[in-house]
Order: C-alpha cells, then structure tokens, then sequence
C-alpha cells in the first residue's frame, strides 16, 4: 500500500481532539518500533512539537503561519513526518478540499539506514509505521500530492 518517496496527504479527522491524534501517531510508530526490534530505531517514538519560524514550500510562496507543527524525523529512521494543521492562522486554508482537517507530509527513504545484514529489517520502518498509523486514525485519509525526486512542495 505504502512505497518510497514524499507524499501529501490530508486527513480528515473530523473533531479529534489534537491530543488524541498525536496520541495515535506516537503509539503507531512505538508499535513498529518495538516489533521491528532494531536497537537503532528506538522504542518510544515521540512526535516533536515546533512553534516555529516554518519554511516557504517554495522561494516566493508566503510563510506559513501556525501556532505549531509536529515533527517527526528521529536518525537512524528512514522516515520524516511533518503533521500540521489545515487552516493556518490568519485563516488561510491550504489544501481546499471539504473536511479536511490536519495535512500529514511524508517522506519515507528506501535504502536508509543501511542494511547491516540479510534479514535486517530496519528499512521496513516507515513503510510499516504509515501502515499502523493510518489503520489506526478514524476518517479518511485524501492523497493529495505524490512528489517526483526534486519537485517543490506545494
């Protein structure tokens, strides 16, 4: 279901509370880390909560305004998310699809970490946690964007 590469979707939570997402994120990557069993991924995977400055998606694009964003994008993980809302606070509505509530970037690495030996299952990290993470979230999940190696967010 899920393969390699840098994805935009929107997921339409409806009135989730955003604890209880964060929640769902953090125990989805847990779960596969601990199954995963590698010492280099490890086993409490928190998502980081930045306020701030967000970059541009592109050079002349306007920045970004939010109270804060989640980040995460722990090394040795082959897997970057970046989890932030919708609506910005000056009202601005980035992707203007109905219902669409959060906005989830992803970006999951093919050949990261390094194989150690046949069998190591590291790399099957991200591709595993997106599994978990969107079995378990309520509502539907709205690929938006699947981005070409180089292509600018939007």
């Amino acid at each position: 279901m899920f393969e390699y590469g840098m994805f935009e979707y929107g997921l339409k939570t409806g009135d989730l509370p955003e604890k209880e997402l964060v929640k769902i994120f953090e125990k989805a990557l847990s779960k596969i880390a601990e199954e995963i069993n590698d010492s280099r991924i490890p086993r409490k995977r928190k998502l980081r909560k930045s306020t701030g400055p967000f970059g541009r998606s592109t050079p002349d694009a306007e920045p970004p305004e939010y109270d804060h964003i989640y980040i995460y994008n722990h090394r040795p993980s082959n897997l970057f998310l970046q989890l932030y809302p919708n609506q910005e606070t000056n009202g601005r509505v980035k992707f203007p699809e109905e219902g669409i509530v959060w906005n989830l970037y992803v970006t999951v690495w093919k050949e990261y970490p390094y194989q150690l030996s046949p069998g190591d299952r590291v790399q099957e990290f991200g591709k595993r946690a997106l599994q978990e993470i969107f079995r378990a979230l309520p509502g539907e999940k709205v690929l938006i964007k699947k981005y070409a190696p180089g292509e600018n967010r939007l």
